[in-house]
């Protein structure tokens, strides 16, 4: 324990990969931020502590504690393809260089877990052992991350503590950073935490790790329940987009207690019925016909337009949003129901007179309602 108020080096570098998807994440993306904040660089990191982002919940704890916060530099950018090799090594060896030039008592960063980078398959586990190696073995190293995450058993060595969000749609963002800091703090006092890990043996759909649902709202709820001195832990549905060694869930705990058990009887329940994770996927011509067949007529009229959700080609799972499988399917099922495409952006799709791949000139359909994105090939 410190004699001081600890000295706390914050950053964050998050990014979710699509191996699958043709374009990378460059610097311009994380300097923008996309659907995120915008990059931002020393003091300008305090601005985000009243956003919901781990790293806003994390600096609101440390300023509670009183802790001296060191920030270095937030980024993240929408999912995509691997992160070039220069934006990764122009970001991370910024987050490297203050750790080893200010020699914290302490490191927190605000990462996702699903990075891969053009020359890393697992983005967090480079950085965190690049960490490691200059803050030495004695610091307490603790990051928060996605729901989302692909853990890696170079992550769990080169970190004391990591924690991933319990919901999805994500809305505990700073409550998952409040828990690194509870967690952190633990550390700084002395207390040595163990660690209980286990590989689920099948991937899950994103949809279905939709904590608004079963069975993931009642294994993320009982999470809850064991928060404590005892046992803090965490489940990550991995991100299955990611065509990498480590892609898949994960299960994990830390704590003074038994988290050995505690993993055992999560992994169990998880585990316990694979088809209870499924999900049914439609080809764009079912879906398209489930959609015109779905009344949406109440007693004062048409209630709202039906929603036919494209879950892989949308920024959202780091597609691009430039098929046109459901656009196909909506042309030939020559419907007069009002339609509208919620995103493509292929820049030559909406360009007269013609699309690649037809023979005619591009015009729309007469009349159209029920559509905005969709599962296309």
């Amino acid at each position: 324990m410190t004699a001081h108020a600890p000295r706390v080096l914050v950053a964050g570098f998050q990014h979710e990969t699509n191996t699958f998807a043709a374009a990378p994440a460059d610097y311009a993306n994380f300097e923008n931020g996309e659907g995120f904040p915008a990059l931002r660089r020393g003091e300008r990191v305090r601005e985000l502590e009243p956003v919901n982002l781990p790293v806003g919940g994390f600096l609101q704890q440390a300023r509670a504690r009183g802790w001296d916060v060191l920030p270095v530099i937030w980024a993240a950018a929408s999912p995509s393809g691997p992160v070039t090799a220069a934006t990764y090594e122009r970001i991370a060896g910024d987050i490297v260089d203050a750790a080893r030039a200010s020699r914290p008592d302490a490191v927190y960063l605000d990462l996702h877990g699903a990075m891969v980078v053009e020359h890393h398959d697992d983005g967090e586990g480079e950085l965190l052992s690049r960490v490691r190696a200059v803050v030495g073995p004695d610091v307490p190293v603790v990051a928060s991350l996605d729901l989302h995450a692909n853990m890696s058993a170079r992550m769990f060595d080169a970190a004391d503590a990591l924690v991933c969000y319990r919901t999805y749609p994500h809305v505990d963002m700073a409550g998952t950073g409040a828990r690194a800091a509870g967690l952190l703090a633990r550390r700084l006092a002395g207390e040595r935490l163990r660690l209980a890990w286990r590989r689920v043996p099948f991937l899950i759909p994103i949809n279905s790790g939709c904590t608004d649902l079963e069975p993931a709202r009642s294994v993320y709820g009982g999470l809850e329940a064991l928060d404590g001195r005892d046992a803090c832990a965490s489940f990550a549905a991995g991100f299955p987009a990611a065509d990498i060694p480590d892609c898949g869930p994960v299960v994990w705990a830390y704590g003074t207690g038994a988290v050995r058990e505690i993993v055992d009887r999560l992994y169990d329940e998880i585990t316990r019925d694979e088809e209870k994770w499924a999900v049914e996927l439609l080809e764009p011509a079912d879906a398209v016909a489930r959609a015109l067949g779905t009344d949406v007529t109440g007693p004062d009229g048409p209630t709202g337009p039906v929603v036919i959700a494209d879950t892989q080609d949308n920024p959202g799972a780091g597609g691009s949003a430039r098929t046109t499988g459901m656009l196909r399917a909506l042309l030939a099922a020559g419907s007069a129901e009002p339609t509208a495409i919620g995103l493509i952006t292929d820049p030559d799709a909406p360009q007269p007179p013609r699309m690649q791949g037809w023979a005619r000139p591009w015009t729309w359909p007469s009349g159209v309602n029920h559509w905005c994105g969709a599962t296309s090939p």
